[in-house]
C-alpha cells in the first residue's frame, strides 16, 4: 500500500527544507490575507505550500493534492494532504509553536504521516504497519488512565458559532476532571505530541482535514485511538476529533457532546 520510495529518508529532507522556508519569515513583518472564518494566510504559508507541492509531486508523480491554501487538485488514488504552516496565528505573532503537517492518503485513508517542528528540529514520522518515530526513535502514546492526572490539548475553530459554544461546554465538563488543559494553537503539533507521549489526549471541533490527517497515522501507529465525539471513524469530512490511549479515550467520550 505504501508506494515505493515513500519513507522516512525521502520525506524528512523535504519537510526540513519547508521548515527552513518558514524560518526565513519567522519573527519578521508579514503581509496578512484574511480568510472567511478561518484565520489568515501569510507569505510563509504560500511559500511553504508551493515548495511542498513541487517536492512531493516529484517524489510521487502519480499523486494529487489537498492543501490548505490551494485546495484539491486532480483525482487519484494517492493524495498528499498538506498543511504548510499549522499555527499561522502563533507564527505571525512570533510565538514559536507551529509546524508543517503532511499526510499521504490512499482512497482518503491516511497511510503516511509526517509532522515537523522547525523550531526544535523535531521530525515525527509514521506509516501504516511501521510504528511511529520522533527523530528516528520509536515513540509510544502515554498509558495514563487516571483522568485526574491527564494533561490534554484542546483546539478551537475561528468561527464563533454554535459549534464553538458547544465546544466551550465540553471544556467546562472536562476541565474539572483533568490535571491541566492546554490550548496551544497548532493542533497538528498537538497530535504529534500525543503520539510521542508529551500530551495525554487532544480534542477539538470545526477544523480541517489537513490539521489531522498526518496526526491520525502517528497516533494510531503509536498505539492510540482516534474517533469523532460519537466514536466514529474520522475522515475528510469529520466535524469533531478526540485522541488518546484506548482506556482514556473511552473515559473522555461521555464528556463530549
Amino acid at each position: 500500500m505504501i508506494p515505493a520510495g515513500i519513507n522516512h529518508e525521502s520525506i524528512k529532507p523535504i519537510m526540513e527544507q519547508a521548515g527552513q522556508i518558514l524560518l526565513g519569515y519567522f519573527d519578521k513583518k508579514l503581509t496578512f490575507t484574511q480568510k472567511d472564518q478561518a484565520g489568515f494566510v501569510t507569505q510563509a504559508d504560500l511559500a511553504s505550500e508551493e515548495y511542498l507541492i513541487e517536492a512531493l509531486g516529484a517524489l510521487l508523480p502519480q499523486s494529487v493534492f489537498h492543501a490548505e491554501e490551494s485546495g484539491k487538485t486532480g483525482d487519484g488514488d494517492y493524495r498528499w494532504v498538506i498543511d504548510p504552516l499549522d499555527g499561522t496565528t502563533n507564527f505571525a505573532h512570533g510565538l514559536p509553536y507551529f509546524c508543517i503537517s503532511v499526510a499521504l492518503t490512499h482512497h482518503d485513508k491516511p497511510i503516511v504521516g509526517a509532522i515537523y517542528n522547525p523550531m526544535l528540529k523535531d521530525f515525527f514520522y509514521a506509516q501504516r504497519g511501521g510504528g511511529a518515530t520522533l527523530n528516528g526513535v520509536q515513540v509510544r502514546i502515554r498509558e495514563q488512565q487516571d483522568l485526574s492526572r491527564t494533561v490534554m490539548a484542546v483546539g478551537f475553530p475561528y468561527a464563533k458559532n454554535k459549534q464553538f459554544m458547544e465546544l466551550l461546554e465540553n471544556v467546562q465538563r472536562i476541565l474539572p476532571e483533568t490535571y491541566a488543559l492546554r490550548y496551544f494553537g497548532a493542533v497538528a503539533l498537538d497530535l504529534a505530541y500525543v503520539a510521542a507521549g508529551r500530551l495525554d489526549a487532544a480534542f477539538f471541533e470545526g477544523l480541517g482535514w489537513w490539521d489531522v490527517a498526518a496526526g491520525i497515522v502517528l497516533i494510531e501507529e503509536a498505539g492510540g485511538q482516534v474517533t469523532d465525539f460519537q466514536g466514529r471513524q474520522v475522515g475528510p469530512d469529520y466535524v469533531s476529533f478526540v485522541a488518546a490511549n484506548g482506556p482514556m479515550h473511552q473515559k473522555l467520550l461521555p464528556f463530549l457532546k
